[in-house]
């Protein structure tokens, strides 16, 4: 008896010892705490919720996934926890690293930052994007110094970064300012061998040409810039915080219904939105507006003309009247029927943002209506802007012969003029170019770049 008596109470004692056990290390581990994103999205913080419950009993990754979710909607302190707690669990979690230092430089503690990030270089990774090896971590380093106006440690941290374009830029942009204009040139000409339509490295170049007195040379390169698409990277938080900016919440919602855009089912898109925005109700958020304007566009798939100006209405209660709400209005006007009522809106919107298609409704309407002149003058309109396409990607062939048609259409175009005697100039055309330089300058008497430019070429002569 008395050893089952012993037994039951070394059992009591085991029992009560891991029952501690366990109590020691659930009170050990941290809480999630969770900020309040009522505001900022309803659905949001159930989501919150049931990833701090995850985390709260979970792993590493746990943690990092609602770290992700604090995040993407920009809850860097509340981030920045989730992040230290996930790379403590586990020490080789790159990702919690890397963002537990991102977090820091969002929060202005660069030098915190900069710390971990130094700690992310010697170690070997083979995972692609952004803030995902040595180049990002040597550029984040970089822009901390920049930030705190250490400018001698910013350069050489540039400097380590030979291969990485961004951090390229950055060095050639700081020798510039600098003075040290010399040292900078062969680094950006290096880079535009890389990359000859690159509008930042042209801009420095035009900068650099300048601040050296090669007014003429300088002069060429800010021309290209016009006519260059290519832009390098300088910022690569957006790309960072985006993919998680859409997982939670009404963004996830918005994410799913413009993943059905390629079924080009207008009625499915419309039943879609229709449940978005009952979620979204009347809370004073920008998803609010954003769905409304998309069941605007799909209505007008539909041909629904009624709900399409209820909904516009709706949107004008909320303080929304842009170019494209007009031009919805008008789109609806036009599918009633209701020419008289569109055609004063279609033309404020060539007027705040011209487009081809508007022009083109407008042509056609003045077409029908044998108002010859005006019919030209938006025909002409819509040639400038395919010149004007077609020159910046650099295609001057076809921005010579879209010219021609615009200042054939409508000759008192001071713009049309310019963009011709532009085109004619870098053609080679200069007897050309001199003469509609002077014929804008007759339209428009103080059109700075046409004065510039006929008083280069007279020069020349």
């Amino acid at each position: 008896m008395k050893q089952l008596v012993r037994l039951l109470l070394l059992l009591l004692v085991i029992e009560l010892g891991y029952c501690g056990f366990l109590v020691a290390k659930r009170l050990s581990r941290p809480l999630p705490v969770l900020p309040d994103a009522e505001y900022v999205d309803p659905l949001m913080m159930t989501d919150f919720r049931e990833l701090a419950q995850q985390a709260e009993t979970g792993s590493s990754s746990e943690w990092v996934k609602l770290g992700q979710a604090f995040l993407g909607q920009g809850f860097y302190s509340y981030a920045e926890n989730c992040f230290r707690q996930a790379a403590e669990l586990d020490p080789s979690n790159l990702v919690a690293k890397v963002s537990y230092a991102f977090c820091l430089e969002r929060t202005g503690r660069t030098q915190q930052s900069t710390l971990e990030y130094e700690k992310l270089l010697p170690l070997k990774t083979k995972r692609s994007g952004v803030f995902a090896n040595k180049n990002h971590y040597l550029y984040a380093i970089g822009r901390n110094y920049l930030r705190e106006e250490n400018e001698a440690k910013a350069e050489e941290t540039f400097r380590k970064n030979r291969d990485f374009q961004p951090a390229q830029y950055q060095l050639a942009k700081l020798l510039v300012r600098s003075g040290r204009v010399e040292e900078a040139l062969p680094i950006i000409n290096r880079n535009l061998k890389e990359l000859p339509n690159s509008m930042k490295f042209l801009l420095l170049k035009s900068q650099a040409l300048e601040a050296l007195g090669r007014e003429e040379e300088s002069i060429q390169a800010a021309e290209k810039v016009e006519r260059s698409l290519a832009i390098i990277p300088l910022n690569f938080n957006t790309e960072l915080i985006k993919p998680y900016s859409v997982r939670h919440g009404i963004e996830k919602e918005f994410e799913t219904y413009n993943r059905l855009l390629e079924r080009n089912d207008m009625d499915y898109l419309a039943q879609k939105l229709d449940e978005i925005f009952e979620l979204v109700s009347d809370r004073p958020i920008p998803q609010y507006k954003a769905t409304l304007t998309s069941m605007v566009g799909v209505e007008f798939q539909r041909k629904n003309p009624e709900r399409m100006l209820l909904l516009i209405d709706q949107l004008k209660k909320s303080g929304i009247e842009n170019a494209d709400l007009l031009q919805f209005r008008a789109g609806a006007y036009l599918l009633k029927g209701e020419m008289e009522k569109a055609v004063p809106l279609l033309e404020r919107v060539a007027q705040m943002r011209p487009t081809i298609e508007v022009h083109q409704t407008l042509a056609n309407y003045y077409h029908q209506q044998q108002q010859i002149e005006k019919r030209n003058y938006h025909q002409a309109k819509m040639a400038l802007l395919q010149t004007m396409i077609a020159f910046r990607n650099d295609l001057l062939p076809n921005a010579e012969e879209a010219i021609q048609r615009s200042v054939e259409l409508n000759p008192r175009d001071p713009q049309a003029w310019f963009y011709y005697a532009e085109t004619k100039r870098l053609l080679g055309d200069l007897q050309s170019a001199e003469t509609a330089y002077k014929r804008c300058l007759e339209l428009n008497p103080n059109h700075g770049r046409a004065i510039r430019e006929l008083s280069r070429i007279e020069t020349e002569q």
